[in-house]
């Protein structure tokens, strides 16, 4: 391996702004790969690098598999642009492969080249026909496909194609404010806006009435495992003790889950003013649970002058938690621990809330906006 080929799709969709996409993936791919490539540069519709001597191809694999805007990518080997030294290399790298039939694909971006890149591809195979014994060509459904590149630099050689996340590169679409709650279903929806192209900034909001250390590391250990995908990230730990008392205090039970997450939503919204960001992300999938009937969220979301992003909300909890293990959240997210969700739930909570009922109780909290503030400027700021 002395070549990394790495494909993209939807930035290529991007018209006049491509450019900014294609460096903002550049720069997020440079900052992944750090010492393990020499070199990251854009070549004609694709990034291609250079790693570094001995690198651990797992190592690279790993790294790329998580990076939001790749589509693809290959692990390969340069050879200079003729179609005798391609064919030569071919052989090479096929020799110690087992296999019977086979079948070649090429690229040519190079339009300058003489040969069509179906003359290429043909003068290759016929290459390895001679070169290695028993083999014989099938272009439907081969043991092996052989990839040739064929670029304004070189020739790139490669038999497999790992997949990327794909949508757009982190940072390029700005910043969210993500409420981690610390269950399964948060972290897959920061996970989902980072595909978007969104560096997610997380709060977590601090059960004190039974909080532990074990709920820190949890949360941590989440953030930690997300950052994977962005390489930074911040989080708030923001103690919400005494409106939860406050809440308890003036609060009917059935309407304390929606005057909660109404509270939430205006801290979540002074954090994204403080961070620049432009929207709040929630792990919300409608009906899944008490307060995501439509009423609720109604209610709940109104209180934030921010748009309020969902995008699990038409999931089942099957699908959240396929990705949640494709990601590696899942294990941290179905360890158990006291949230403030959990702990606010009344025995019959209200299904179908009202916004000025929402009001009216909220109305009677004292001091509720310095309470709300007082949580805002106490919060713990973490950088991973």
């Amino acid at each position: 391996m002395n070549r990394i080929v790495i494909h993209y799709s939807e930035i290529a969709l991007k018209g006049k702004n491509r450019r900014q996409f294609e460096d903002a993936l550049l720069r997020h791919v440079r900052a992944a790969l750090g010492p393990l490539a020499h070199e990251v540069r854009k070549q004609q519709g694709r990034l291609m690098c250079k790693p570094a001597n001995h690198t651990d191809p797992q190592q690279i694999r790993e790294i790329l598999a998580r990076i939001p805007g790749i589509v693809n990518f290959s692990l390969g080997h340069s050879v200079p642009k003729d179609v005798e030294a391609i064919g030569g290399r071919a052989v090479k790298l096929l020799a110690d492969r087992r296999f019977t039939s086979f079948g070649v694909k090429t690229k040519r971006t190079d339009k300058a080249f003489p040969m069509t890149s179906e003359e290429i591809s043909r003068a290759v195979g016929a290459a390895v026909l001679r070169g290695l014994e028993g083999k014989q060509v099938n272009l439907r459904t081969p043991d092996l496909w052989l990839y040739i590149e064929l670029t304004g630099r070189e020739a790139v050689l490669f038999t497999e194609k790992h997949a990327g996340p794909g949508g757009l590169p982190v940072g390029s679409s700005g910043e969210v404010m993500v409420s981690l709650s610390g269950g399964i279903d948060s972290p897959v929806a920061a996970y989902m806006l980072m595909k978007r192209g969104c560096r997610a900034i997380f709060a977590h909001i601090r059960n004190e009435t039974q909080f532990t250390g074990g709920v820190t590391d949890k949360i941590e250990q989440l953030v930690k495992t997300l950052t994977r995908y962005q390489l930074h990230s911040t989080l708030y730990m923001v103690p919400f003790g005494e409106l939860q008392r406050r809440i308890i205090a003036f609060v009917p039970a059935d309407y304390r889950m929606i005057i909660y997450r109404r509270c939430m939503m205006r801290i979540l919204n002074r954090l994204a003013v403080r961070e620049g960001a432009k929207a709040i992300v929630t792990g919300d999938a409608v009906g899944q649970v008490a307060s995501q009937t439509l009423s609720n969220l109604h209610c709940i979301q109104e209180a934030s002058e921010l748009p309020v992003l969902s995008p699990l909300v038409g999931m089942n909890k099957d699908e959240t938690i396929a990705i949640a293990k494709q990601i590696g959240t899942y294990l941290d997210s179905v360890e158990p621990y006291p949230d403030c969700c959990s702990f606010m739930i009344a025995q019959h909570p209200e299904i179908r809330g009202v916004v000025e009922m929402a009001n009216r109780l909220e109305a009677n909290i004292d001091g509720l906006e310095a309470l709300l503030q007082d949580a805002v400027d106490s919060a713990e700021q973490l950088d991973f």
